[in-house]
C-alpha cells in the first residue's frame, strides 16, 4: 500500500474531531479522520444529548 501524506491527522471523529477535521479542509488542508465508528460525530450528536433535546422540546409543545 503507497503512503499517503497528510498535513493533519484528526483522531477521533467525535464533535471536536469532525469539527477539526472540516475547519482543515475548507482552508484547503488533506486531512485524515481517524474514527473507529461507521459514523461520524460521536454519542452526543447522533443519538444522545442533541436529538433527545429535539425530542423533549418538542414533547412539551
Amino acid at each position: 500500500m503507497p503512503a499517503t501524506i497528510y498535513d493533519l491527522a484528526v483522531i477521533g471523529g467525535g464533535p471536536g474531531g469532525y469539527a477539526a477535521a472540516l475547519k482543515a479542509a475548507q482552508l484547503g488542508w488533506s486531512v485524515a479522520c481517524i474514527e473507529m465508528e461507521p459514523k461520524l460525530g460521536g454519542t452526543c450528536l447522533r443519538i444522545g444529548c442533541i436529538p433527545s433535546k429535539a425530542l423533549l422540546e418538542s414533547s412539551s409543545v
